[in-house]
Protein backbone atom coordinates (compact mmCIF):
# COMPACT_ATOMS: atom_id res chain seq x y z
CA UNK A 1 0.00 0.00 0.00
CA UNK A 2 3.04 2.35 1.01
CA UNK A 3 4.34 1.71 -1.97
CA UNK A 4 0.82 2.22 -4.31
CA UNK A 5 0.72 5.31 -2.42
CA UNK A 6 4.43 6.81 -3.23
CA UNK A 7 3.66 5.89 -7.15
CA UNK A 8 1.11 7.99 -6.99
CA UNK A 9 2.91 10.71 -5.44
CA UNK A 10 5.54 10.58 -7.46
CA UNK A 11 3.14 10.56 -10.39
CA UNK A 12 1.40 14.30 -9.32
CA UNK A 13 5.27 15.47 -8.37
CA UNK A 14 5.95 14.46 -12.23
CA UNK A 15 2.90 15.71 -13.42
CA UNK A 16 2.92 19.09 -11.61
CA UNK A 17 6.81 19.33 -13.06
CA UNK A 18 5.81 18.95 -16.50
CA UNK A 19 2.93 21.39 -16.23
CA UNK A 20 4.99 24.09 -14.75
CA UNK A 21 7.86 23.32 -17.53
CA UNK A 22 5.16 23.43 -20.39
CA UNK A 23 2.39 25.79 -19.02
CA UNK A 24 4.46 27.80 -16.06
CA UNK A 25 3.64 31.94 -16.60
CA UNK A 26 7.15 33.09 -16.00
CA UNK A 27 10.65 34.48 -18.03
CA UNK A 28 13.97 33.51 -18.09
CA UNK A 29 15.60 34.87 -15.23
CA UNK A 30 18.56 35.86 -17.73
CA UNK A 31 15.99 38.82 -19.05
CA UNK A 32 13.80 39.49 -15.58
CA UNK A 33 14.19 42.75 -14.07
CA UNK A 34 13.37 43.02 -10.76
CA UNK A 35 11.34 45.04 -8.53
CA UNK A 36 14.78 46.77 -6.79
CA UNK A 37 15.63 47.62 -10.28
CA UNK A 38 12.64 49.67 -11.59
CA UNK A 39 12.27 51.16 -7.78
CA UNK A 40 16.19 52.99 -7.98
CA UNK A 41 16.05 56.70 -9.11
CA UNK A 42 18.56 56.19 -11.76
CA UNK A 43 16.76 53.17 -13.78
CA UNK A 44 15.48 55.15 -16.69
CA UNK A 45 18.54 57.00 -17.33
CA UNK A 46 19.79 54.76 -19.84
CA UNK A 47 16.54 53.59 -21.02
CA UNK A 48 15.99 55.06 -24.92
CA UNK A 49 12.46 52.76 -24.98
CA UNK A 50 9.41 50.78 -23.50
CA UNK A 51 7.06 48.68 -25.07
CA UNK A 52 4.07 47.05 -23.28
CA UNK A 53 3.23 42.87 -23.90
CA UNK A 54 0.26 41.39 -22.07
CA UNK A 55 -1.88 37.88 -22.16
CA UNK A 56 -5.40 38.79 -23.27
CA UNK A 57 -8.38 39.12 -20.83
CA UNK A 58 -10.04 35.61 -21.29
CA UNK A 59 -6.19 34.13 -20.24
CA UNK A 60 -6.62 35.57 -17.29
CA UNK A 61 -9.41 33.53 -15.95
CA UNK A 62 -6.89 31.55 -13.43
CA UNK A 63 -5.18 34.76 -12.23
CA UNK A 64 -2.44 34.05 -14.02
CA UNK A 65 -2.17 35.89 -16.66
CA UNK A 66 0.77 38.52 -17.13
CA UNK A 67 1.85 41.35 -18.80
CA UNK A 68 5.60 42.36 -19.32
CA UNK A 69 6.97 45.94 -19.71
CA UNK A 70 10.25 45.94 -21.91
CA UNK A 71 13.06 48.03 -21.11
CA UNK A 72 15.62 48.68 -24.82
CA UNK A 73 18.61 50.60 -22.82
CA UNK A 74 21.48 53.06 -24.84
CA UNK A 75 23.32 49.53 -25.65
CA UNK A 76 19.92 48.65 -27.45
CA UNK A 77 19.52 45.51 -24.71
CA UNK A 78 16.48 44.73 -23.86
CA UNK A 79 15.21 43.36 -20.30
CA UNK A 80 11.67 42.73 -19.14
CA UNK A 81 9.90 43.86 -15.63
CA UNK A 82 6.63 41.04 -15.18
CA UNK A 83 3.65 42.25 -13.47
CA UNK A 84 0.07 41.07 -13.65
CA UNK A 85 -1.94 40.93 -17.14
CA UNK A 86 -3.91 43.76 -18.82
CA UNK A 87 -5.09 43.06 -21.98
CA UNK A 88 -4.90 46.47 -23.92
CA UNK A 89 -2.63 47.98 -21.59
CA UNK A 90 -1.16 51.25 -21.81
CA UNK A 91 1.90 53.51 -20.72
CA UNK A 92 2.18 57.20 -19.61
CA UNK A 93 4.98 59.08 -19.95
CA UNK A 94 5.88 62.50 -18.68
CA UNK A 95 9.09 64.48 -18.09
CA UNK A 96 11.05 61.13 -17.64
CA UNK A 97 8.15 59.40 -15.03
CA UNK A 98 6.83 56.36 -16.38
CA UNK A 99 3.42 54.94 -15.26
CA UNK A 100 2.81 51.12 -15.73
CA UNK A 101 -0.67 49.54 -14.97
CA UNK A 102 -1.43 45.69 -14.78
CA UNK A 103 -5.14 44.31 -13.61
CA UNK A 104 -4.20 45.14 -9.89
CA UNK A 105 -2.18 48.22 -9.10
CA UNK A 106 -0.33 51.50 -11.31
CA UNK A 107 3.29 51.96 -10.69
CA UNK A 108 5.19 55.33 -11.22
CA UNK A 109 8.70 55.29 -11.45
CA UNK A 110 11.34 57.86 -12.27
CA UNK A 111 12.85 59.77 -10.25
CA UNK A 112 10.75 58.57 -7.54
CA UNK A 113 8.97 55.07 -6.88
CA UNK A 114 5.40 54.62 -5.49
CA UNK A 115 2.74 51.95 -5.83
CA UNK A 116 -0.67 52.08 -5.80
CA UNK A 117 -3.16 48.89 -5.41
CA UNK A 118 -6.58 48.96 -6.97
CA UNK A 119 -9.94 47.52 -4.88
CA UNK A 120 -11.17 45.98 -7.95
CA UNK A 121 -9.30 44.12 -10.44
CA UNK A 122 -9.37 45.34 -13.89
CA UNK A 123 -9.14 43.06 -17.20
CA UNK A 124 -8.82 45.02 -20.32
CA UNK A 125 -7.27 48.71 -20.71
CA UNK A 126 -8.56 51.78 -22.91
CA UNK A 127 -5.78 54.15 -22.66
CA UNK A 128 -3.41 56.15 -20.53
CA UNK A 129 -1.86 59.60 -20.90
CA UNK A 130 -0.73 62.68 -18.77
CA UNK A 131 -2.77 65.86 -18.03
CA UNK A 132 0.02 68.30 -18.45
CA UNK A 133 -2.35 71.05 -17.07
CA UNK A 134 -3.72 69.04 -13.83
CA UNK A 135 -0.53 67.40 -13.36
CA UNK A 136 -2.52 64.07 -13.42
CA UNK A 137 -1.83 60.91 -14.91
CA UNK A 138 -4.88 58.79 -16.22
CA UNK A 139 -5.68 55.36 -16.90
CA UNK A 140 -8.47 54.09 -18.04
CA UNK A 141 -10.27 50.49 -18.62
CA UNK A 142 -13.02 48.87 -20.27
CA UNK A 143 -14.56 47.63 -17.14
CA UNK A 144 -17.72 46.30 -18.53
CA UNK A 145 -21.48 45.32 -17.99
CA UNK A 146 -22.68 46.39 -14.50
CA UNK A 147 -25.43 44.90 -12.61
CA UNK A 148 -27.68 47.46 -13.77
CA UNK A 149 -26.94 46.62 -17.06
CA UNK A 150 -25.33 49.76 -17.71
CA UNK A 151 -21.74 50.41 -18.70
CA UNK A 152 -18.85 51.51 -16.71
CA UNK A 153 -15.45 52.56 -17.61
CA UNK A 154 -12.83 52.85 -14.82
CA UNK A 155 -10.93 55.34 -14.09
CA UNK A 156 -7.64 55.85 -12.32
CA UNK A 157 -6.15 59.06 -11.93
CA UNK A 158 -3.44 60.85 -9.92
CA UNK A 159 0.07 61.53 -8.78
CA UNK A 160 2.70 60.76 -6.46
CA UNK A 161 0.78 62.16 -3.77
CA UNK A 162 -2.15 59.65 -4.66
CA UNK A 163 -4.95 58.14 -6.64
CA UNK A 164 -8.51 58.70 -7.19
CA UNK A 165 -10.39 56.32 -8.80
CA UNK A 166 -13.87 57.09 -10.75
CA UNK A 167 -16.18 55.88 -13.20
CA UNK A 168 -17.42 56.91 -16.76
CA UNK A 169 -20.84 55.57 -17.51
CA UNK A 170 -20.25 54.64 -21.50
CA UNK A 171 -18.58 52.09 -23.57
CA UNK A 172 -15.29 53.74 -24.88
CA UNK A 173 -15.16 53.21 -28.84
CA UNK A 174 -12.03 55.87 -29.36
CA UNK A 175 -10.07 57.67 -27.07
CA UNK A 176 -7.55 60.41 -26.75
CA UNK A 177 -5.71 62.69 -24.14
CA UNK A 178 -5.20 66.39 -24.53
CA UNK A 179 -2.83 68.82 -21.67
CA UNK A 180 -6.41 69.48 -20.27
CA UNK A 181 -9.13 67.18 -20.85
CA UNK A 182 -9.68 63.32 -21.87
CA UNK A 183 -11.94 62.80 -25.02
CA UNK A 184 -13.93 60.07 -25.59
CA UNK A 185 -16.11 58.33 -28.53
CA UNK A 186 -18.91 56.07 -26.78
CA UNK A 187 -20.86 53.75 -28.84
CA UNK A 188 -24.85 52.64 -27.87
CA UNK A 189 -24.83 49.52 -29.67
CA UNK A 190 -28.43 48.65 -29.39
CA UNK A 191 -29.23 51.82 -30.97
CA UNK A 192 -26.28 52.55 -33.16
CA UNK A 193 -25.14 55.69 -31.60
CA UNK A 194 -22.15 57.26 -31.17
CA UNK A 195 -20.98 60.40 -28.91
CA UNK A 196 -18.38 62.96 -28.87
CA UNK A 197 -17.89 63.31 -25.11
CA UNK A 198 -15.19 64.95 -22.93
CA UNK A 199 -13.96 64.30 -19.77
CA UNK A 200 -12.39 66.81 -16.92
CA UNK A 201 -10.95 66.24 -13.52
CA UNK A 202 -11.22 67.65 -10.53
CA UNK A 203 -9.15 66.52 -7.10
CA UNK A 204 -11.78 63.82 -6.69
CA UNK A 205 -13.95 63.09 -9.33
CA UNK A 206 -14.51 63.22 -13.35
CA UNK A 207 -16.97 65.38 -14.91
CA UNK A 208 -17.93 63.85 -18.54
CA UNK A 209 -19.94 66.13 -20.75
CA UNK A 210 -21.83 65.64 -23.83
CA UNK A 211 -20.34 67.76 -27.07
CA UNK A 212 -21.81 66.21 -30.69
CA UNK A 213 -23.67 63.39 -31.51
CA UNK A 214 -22.05 62.05 -34.74
CA UNK A 215 -24.54 62.47 -38.46
CA UNK A 216 -25.49 59.12 -39.65
CA UNK A 217 -28.32 59.27 -41.75
CA UNK A 218 -27.25 55.94 -43.37
CA UNK A 219 -27.12 53.93 -40.11
CA UNK A 220 -23.75 52.75 -40.50
CA UNK A 221 -21.38 50.63 -38.41
CA UNK A 222 -17.89 52.47 -37.49
CA UNK A 223 -14.95 50.94 -36.20
CA UNK A 224 -11.76 52.94 -34.68
CA UNK A 225 -8.71 53.90 -36.84
CA UNK A 226 -7.31 56.29 -34.65
CA UNK A 227 -6.89 58.07 -31.38
CA UNK A 228 -9.27 61.34 -30.93
CA UNK A 229 -7.02 64.53 -31.80
CA UNK A 230 -7.49 68.17 -30.58
CA UNK A 231 -5.80 71.59 -32.28
CA UNK A 232 -7.52 75.01 -31.61
CA UNK A 233 -10.22 74.45 -33.57
CA UNK A 234 -11.09 71.09 -34.00
CA UNK A 235 -11.37 67.64 -32.85
CA UNK A 236 -10.27 64.91 -35.23
CA UNK A 237 -10.80 60.96 -35.21
CA UNK A 238 -10.72 58.37 -38.09
CA UNK A 239 -13.06 55.52 -38.25
CA UNK A 240 -13.43 52.47 -40.64
CA UNK A 241 -16.83 52.84 -42.41
CA UNK A 242 -17.73 49.55 -44.11
CA UNK A 243 -19.73 49.22 -47.17
CA UNK A 244 -20.06 45.39 -47.20
CA UNK A 245 -17.82 42.38 -46.09
CA UNK A 246 -14.69 43.25 -48.45
CA UNK A 247 -14.54 46.69 -49.05
CA UNK A 248 -14.49 49.93 -46.34
CA UNK A 249 -14.02 53.54 -46.22
CA UNK A 250 -11.33 55.24 -44.11
CA UNK A 251 -12.98 58.10 -43.02
CA UNK A 252 -11.49 61.57 -40.96
CA UNK A 253 -14.13 63.12 -38.66
CA UNK A 254 -13.50 66.83 -37.91
CA UNK A 255 -15.44 68.47 -35.65
CA UNK A 256 -15.28 72.23 -34.76
CA UNK A 257 -14.59 73.05 -31.44
CA UNK A 258 -17.50 76.36 -31.60
CA UNK A 259 -20.03 75.27 -34.01
CA UNK A 260 -20.08 71.55 -33.33
CA UNK A 261 -20.68 71.05 -37.25
CA UNK A 262 -19.15 68.20 -38.64
CA UNK A 263 -16.96 67.41 -41.22
CA UNK A 264 -16.64 64.07 -43.29
CA UNK A 265 -13.48 63.41 -45.06
CA UNK A 266 -12.14 60.14 -47.06
CA UNK A 267 -9.02 59.29 -46.66
CA UNK A 268 -8.68 55.99 -48.45
CA UNK A 269 -11.36 53.21 -49.70
CA UNK A 270 -10.01 49.59 -49.80
CA UNK A 271 -12.35 47.02 -51.40
CA UNK A 272 -12.05 43.08 -52.66
CA UNK A 273 -8.84 43.18 -50.82
CA UNK A 274 -6.75 39.78 -50.38
CA UNK A 275 -6.35 40.51 -46.95
CA UNK A 276 -9.39 42.62 -45.82
CA UNK A 277 -7.59 43.27 -42.37
CA UNK A 278 -4.26 43.96 -43.90
CA UNK A 279 -5.31 48.18 -43.75
CA UNK A 280 -5.80 48.09 -40.14
CA UNK A 281 -3.33 50.26 -38.45
CA UNK A 282 -0.26 48.09 -36.13
CA UNK A 283 -2.01 50.18 -33.13
CA UNK A 284 -5.11 52.11 -33.83
CA UNK A 285 -4.50 54.44 -30.15
CA UNK A 286 -1.40 55.70 -31.46
CA UNK A 287 -1.71 55.61 -35.22
CA UNK A 288 -2.43 59.59 -35.82
CA UNK A 289 -0.49 62.77 -35.08
CA UNK A 290 -1.12 66.29 -35.10
CA UNK A 291 1.82 68.57 -35.94
CA UNK A 292 2.41 71.69 -37.88
CA UNK A 293 -1.12 72.22 -39.02
CA UNK A 294 -0.76 68.85 -40.76
CA UNK A 295 -2.53 65.32 -39.11
CA UNK A 296 -0.39 62.18 -40.22
CA UNK A 297 -2.56 58.68 -40.14
CA UNK A 298 -0.05 55.48 -40.79
CA UNK A 299 -2.55 52.37 -41.56
CA UNK A 300 -1.29 48.67 -41.65
CA UNK A 301 0.19 49.32 -45.31
CA UNK A 302 2.37 51.22 -43.82
CA UNK A 303 1.25 53.84 -45.70
CA UNK A 304 1.66 57.31 -44.37
CA UNK A 305 -1.53 59.41 -45.02
CA UNK A 306 -1.46 63.18 -44.83
CA UNK A 307 -4.53 65.78 -44.36
CA UNK A 308 -3.69 69.51 -44.61
CA UNK A 309 -5.57 71.15 -42.05
CA UNK A 310 -5.83 74.84 -43.88
CA UNK A 311 -5.91 73.29 -47.16
CA UNK A 312 -8.33 70.21 -46.83
CA UNK A 313 -5.62 68.41 -49.08
CA UNK A 314 -5.33 64.56 -48.58
CA UNK A 315 -1.89 62.45 -50.14
CA UNK A 316 -0.34 59.63 -49.25
CA UNK A 317 3.25 60.98 -47.94
CA UNK A 318 5.49 58.27 -48.00
CA UNK A 319 5.34 54.30 -47.55
CA UNK A 320 7.02 52.25 -45.00
CA UNK A 321 10.02 50.42 -46.39
CA UNK A 322 9.33 46.78 -46.72
CA UNK A 323 6.00 46.60 -45.04
CA UNK A 324 4.02 43.69 -44.98
CA UNK A 325 0.68 43.79 -46.71
CA UNK A 326 -0.84 40.74 -45.57
CA UNK A 327 -1.96 41.64 -42.39
CA UNK A 328 0.10 39.16 -40.53
CA UNK A 329 1.61 40.82 -37.01
CA UNK A 330 4.44 40.27 -34.78
CA UNK A 331 4.23 43.14 -32.16
CA UNK A 332 4.36 46.17 -34.92
CA UNK A 333 3.78 49.21 -33.02
CA UNK A 334 4.06 53.14 -33.79
CA UNK A 335 5.33 56.24 -31.60
CA UNK A 336 5.12 59.83 -32.94
CA UNK A 337 7.03 62.52 -31.45
CA UNK A 338 6.92 66.06 -33.44
CA UNK A 339 8.15 65.75 -36.54
CA UNK A 340 9.02 61.90 -36.56
CA UNK A 341 7.57 58.83 -36.12
CA UNK A 342 9.19 55.53 -34.80
CA UNK A 343 8.24 52.26 -35.84
CA UNK A 344 9.09 48.67 -34.26
CA UNK A 345 9.56 46.58 -36.96
CA UNK A 346 9.89 42.38 -37.23
CA UNK A 347 12.27 40.71 -39.62
CA UNK A 348 12.28 37.10 -40.09
CA UNK A 349 15.19 36.85 -41.51
CA UNK A 350 17.78 38.41 -38.99
CA UNK A 351 19.01 37.23 -35.84
CA UNK A 352 17.54 39.54 -33.39
CA UNK A 353 14.31 39.76 -35.86
CA UNK A 354 12.76 43.08 -34.30
CA UNK A 355 14.32 46.87 -34.95
CA UNK A 356 13.30 50.41 -34.10
CA UNK A 357 13.01 52.91 -37.76
CA UNK A 358 13.20 56.39 -37.00
CA UNK A 359 11.31 58.16 -40.29
CA UNK A 360 10.87 62.03 -41.11
CA UNK A 361 7.61 63.16 -41.04
CA UNK A 362 8.63 65.88 -43.51
CA UNK A 363 11.04 64.00 -45.73
CA UNK A 364 9.84 60.58 -45.24
CA UNK A 365 13.66 59.37 -45.23
CA UNK A 366 14.62 56.52 -42.88
CA UNK A 367 16.75 58.10 -40.74
CA UNK A 368 17.58 55.59 -38.02
CA UNK A 369 17.50 51.91 -37.43
CA UNK A 370 18.27 50.68 -33.61
CA UNK A 371 18.46 47.19 -33.33
CA UNK A 372 16.57 45.37 -30.14
CA UNK A 373 18.75 42.74 -28.72
CA UNK A 374 17.16 40.08 -26.64
CA UNK A 375 13.53 40.99 -27.36
CA UNK A 376 12.78 38.09 -29.26
CA UNK A 377 14.02 35.80 -26.73
CA UNK A 378 11.65 37.35 -24.04
CA UNK A 379 8.78 36.76 -26.20
CA UNK A 380 10.06 33.15 -26.76
CA UNK A 381 10.06 32.76 -22.97
CA UNK A 382 6.98 32.81 -21.98
CA UNK A 383 5.79 29.65 -20.95
CA UNK A 384 1.70 28.57 -21.39
CA UNK A 385 0.41 31.62 -22.29
CA UNK A 386 0.35 33.84 -25.26
CA UNK A 387 1.51 37.88 -24.92
CA UNK A 388 0.78 40.44 -27.59
CA UNK A 389 2.26 44.38 -27.87
CA UNK A 390 -0.25 46.62 -26.73
CA UNK A 391 1.85 50.28 -26.51
CA UNK A 392 5.43 51.61 -27.25
CA UNK A 393 6.99 55.17 -26.23
CA UNK A 394 10.42 56.55 -27.18
CA UNK A 395 11.80 57.76 -24.34
CA UNK A 396 14.51 59.94 -25.22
Amino acid sequence: MKKVILTFALIILIGALVYNFFFGQSIDASNSLEEEDIKNSNFLEDKKAVMYFSTTADQDMDDKGISLAVFLNDRGEADAYQMKGLELGSLSVHDRELLLTDKNSVRLMGKSYKEFNMKKPQYTGERAGYLKSKNLHVTIFNTGVNKNGGYDSNVWFGNNSGFQTANIPHYILASGITDNEVLILTQDTEQNLYKLRNVMFTKNDVNVRDLVTLENKANSEFSVRSPILSDADFYYFILSEFVNDTSEKTILFRVHKKTLKQEKIQLASYSNMKHPTAAIPYNVKNSAHLNNQVLYYINGLGEIITFDTQTSKVKISFTLKNASQDGVRHNEEIFFNREHVYVVRFDEDTKEKYFIENYSLITGDSIKTIKINGLNEILKSVKGKSIYSYDFKMLK
